[in-house]
């Protein structure tokens, strides 16, 4: 039985992602259980037998049109049974009832199993993106805003990462972080940031390199002014900006595909 989630839940759910990358308590789900939990901009979803959840996952909306899914996992027990598929289709369902048109998904490159779920439930890989990451020391606050020179194109269909979520970059976005002052613009590059409890996010970079590169610099510094330890980028993989990220330090981390699936 497909269902969404309620909190007794929440043992079950947590008892059965804690060694799923191998190690004790290694998954996130247990830090994010609770928001989801409560959430009305999305929907925990969990496969239960006998009234046990066995099985979870997560869809989140986004944006008017686009909904991302997160979090699938199923007890040990109860893998190869069809439940991925099961809370795949209830989480498109959901979305779509919700008048969103486009799901997404990431999923790391060596993630075989997923990887083969995610195609036969129709999605069809449309980017990549690169987790980098640095450790920073505190130091002045970057500057932040624009600087007088163009912005870098944004393409149409330019994704960009929001946490660990994935969404289509607007210019309305941009312009938001701007004025909030989670921008940095230098030399006709652009950095957009998001700040989280553990560490700064570098979202969207773009524009020359040697632009990119040192508005990269600057995020870290922008980081250790905040107190925070480290600097993490989930960028779109594409030659300049793994240049300009090595040039500034950034140690390469694992590569995500990004899935995309429309709903009727």
């Amino acid at each position: 039985m497909i269902r969404p989630a309620i909190p007794e839940d929440r043992g079950a759910i947590v008892a059965f992602c804690r060694t799923t990358w191998g190690g004790e308590n290694s998954d996130y789900i247990e830090r994010v259980i609770d928001d989801w939990l409560t959430r009305d901009d999305g929907a925990l979803a969990v496969a239960a037998i006998d009234g046990r959840a066995v099985g979870c996952a997560h869809v989140r909306l986004l944006s008017p049109h686009e909904a991302f899914v997160a979090g699938m996992r199923v007890h040990p027990a109860h893998r190869r049974s069809g439940l991925s598929v099961a809370l795949t289709d209830y989480c498109l369902r959901y979305a779509a009832d919700h008048g969103r048109s486009t799901a997404r998904v990431i999923i790391g490159w060596n993630n075989a199993a997923a990887l083969g779920a995610i195609a036969r439930a129709g999605f069809r890989r449309v980017a990549s993106m690169t987790l980098w990451e640095r450790a920073v020391e505190p130091a002045a606050p970057a500057g932040g805003g624009g600087d007088g020179h163009p912005r870098p194109p944004r393409p149409l269909g330019t994704l960009w990462a929001v946490g660990w979520m994935v969404r289509e970059l607007t210019d309305a976005d941009i312009d938001e972080r701007l004025r909030s002052g989670w921008a940095l613009a230098r030399d006709g590059g652009l950095a957009l940031l998001r700040p989280s409890d553990e560490h700064l996010w570098l979202a969207w970079l773009a524009g020359p390199a040697p632009a990119q590169a040192a508005l990269a610099r600057a995020a870290t510094a922008r980081a250790g002014a905040l107190g925070l330890p480290r600097c993490r980028a989930l960028l779109a993989s594409d030659a300049a900006t793994e240049r300009a990220l090595e040039a500034s330090a950034f140690a390469r981390g694992l590569e995500y595909h990004v899935w995309e699936r429309k709903l009727e």
